[in-house]
């Protein structure tokens, strides 16, 4: 941004300096090219010069005058709308320092020459520096505004509290700042970025609250690179920095080293709880930088961020079925889903994710959500398939969990619940399972043969693509064709084992 202030300031002073050369030269050649003599009032009239200073100390005056209006008006009203940090962002910009400080100083310079011209004495150096500098102010006019515009733009104050927060992550790195007051100061520009998603959605600005929740993901990134630096003083909160955390809660954090990524991942939250009131399309936002913060935690074998990035995704399960909301919850288990995947290669932390899924899948019928604990049997089921195919520790008790996992509820069968665990079954005849495919079969029991054949009918005929649009897409009752003919050998043993005892 000060690069395109620089540049369209440069192109206003070439501009404004060509068109009144090239004026003055057509001027002094009509006139004749009179001697240098006959365009100064040095000597003749200096009364004169006061005159022609006059205009200049108003035009001066006007810029200032335009300026202040500007600020006074737009900083205040958009620090209202954002954030009250944008009043400390802009006194602190450099730029906006030095065009208030030049326009001050030549309305101050002209007066003063205009003070200092006597009868007999014309200081015409200071008076050429006057006419100049009232150029270039007015010239600063137009580009300046802009730039006031474009630094009020939300996206443009999250790049700068993004800036200012990683510069004091990078001191405390190289031991050049005090470590107390640093982390006071990243904890208010952390918690500001989580008020302008907050009044981002407040507003509908979709985009904007998108941008918050990637400006915190950045944030973690930043800080990854230098975690490891950070003294132990860094590490250390008290009950200022997070109010209403009781002191157990304060020592794990401390303990865990983890106060950074929680204050980044509440803000997160309060991003994603907002959305849950009506914000729909903006919930996988907040869900997918989650997930995102998680992988890059397990990337750098940050065992502590991870499983915090794990409880925030409990905490999005259990908001999402306390308030019925059942895209949130859709989603949320499309991102776990992923998470899990992508940290396969960590069984204690599948074992979590399988008892999170079971749990918060019960939770739903208990708040009568009846598609949402279908749903979760399909995410784990992926989870578990996933888990076997890289001979996880977890598998098994992976497995467990989803066929605990209710597929009817008297005489009513849940239909999807009966597919997800039919295509586990398919699965595990197809990496030659027996004994896992048996439990499958032994669980679906209670299920009788027209029911087995009419879901694989279905599975079979789903298309890849789900029939509405979703965050996913992809229909989840699709089967791959080099997938099929194991389901099929299931759900035929299945109709079998039915008819056998019948």
């Amino acid at each position: 941004m000060r690069r395109l202030f620089l540049r369209s300031f440069a192109l206003a002073v070439i501009v404004f300096t060509l068109f009144f050369a090239v004026e003055f030269f057509l001027e002094l050649r009509a006139a004749g090219y009179p001697p240098w003599t006959d365009l100064s009032w040095d000597g003749v009239a200096n009364g004169k010069l006061v005159d022609l200073l006059s205009p200049m100390a108003r035009a001066y005056n006007n810029v200032l005058a335009i300026l202040l209006a500007v600020i006074g008006v737009a900083i205040p009203l958009t620090a209202n709308m954002h954030t009250p940090k944008l009043i400390e962002i802009f006194l602190k910009d450099r730029v906006n320092r030095w065009v208030l400080f030049y326009i001050a100083f030549g309305a101050a310079h002209v007066l003063w020459v205009d003070y200092i011209v006597g009868p007999k004495f014309a200081p015409l150096t200071a008076i050429a520096m006057c006419t100049i500098g009232a150029i270039i102010g007015w010239a600063l006019v137009i580009p300046y505004f802009f730039y006031v515009m474009r630094f009020l733009d939300p996206s443009r104050m999250l790049a700068k509290l993004r800036d200012a927060t990683s510069e004091l992550v990078d001191r405390c790195a190289a031991r050049t700042h005090d470590f107390d007051s640093s982390q006071r100061e990243v904890l208010v520009r952390v918690g500001q970025i989580g008020t302008l998603i907050i009044k981002s959605l407040d507003r509908n600005d979709r985009d904007v609250a998108a941008e918050g929740a990637w400006t915190l993901k950045l944030l973690l990134d930043h800080y990854a690179k230098h975690k490891s630096r950070m003294p132990k003083e860094w590490f250390m909160v008290d009950r200022a920095d997070f109010i209403g955390f009781s002191d157990d809660a304060l020592d794990m954090l401390s303990g865990s080293r983890t106060w950074y990524e929680m204050k980044c991942l509440m803000q997160i939250e309060l991003g994603f709880l907002r959305a849950l009131r009506g914000f729909d399309d903006t919930i996988s936002v907040f869900s997918d930088a989650t997930r995102v913060i998680a992988v890059r935690a397990h990337e750098n074998r940050d065992d502590q961020a991870l499983r915090l990035c794990i409880r925030f995704f409990n905490n999005y399960l259990r908001e999402s079925i306390k308030s019925k909301h059942l895209r949130s919850v859709y989603d949320v288990f499309h991102q776990y889903r992923k998470l899990a995947r992508e940290i396969v290669d960590r069984p204690e932390l599948l074992r979590e994710i399988g008892k999170a899924f079971a749990y918060y899948a019960a939770m739903a019928r208990t708040y009568g959500m009846v598609f949402a604990p279908q749903l979760a049997v399909f995410d784990l089921g992926y989870v578990t398939r996933r888990a076997y195919e890289r001979a996880s520790p977890a598998a098994a008790e992976l497995l467990t969990e989803v066929l605990a996992l209710p597929h009817r509820s008297g005489n009513d069968i849940h239909t999807m619940a009966v597919k997800a665990k039919l295509i586990l079954g398919g699965f595990f005849l197809e990496i030659k399972r027996e004994a896992e495919a048996q439990l499958v079969r032994k669980n679906l029991d209670d299920i009788d043969g027209p029911s087995v054949e009419r879901a694989e009918a279905e599975l079979l005929a789903a298309d890849r693509s789900f029939f509405e649009v979703t965050d996913r897409q992809l229909n989840l009752e699709y089967i791959p064709p080099d997938r099929r003919e194991p389901l099929k050998q299931f759900c035929e043993s299945l109709v079998n084992q039915s008819a056998y005892r019948a």
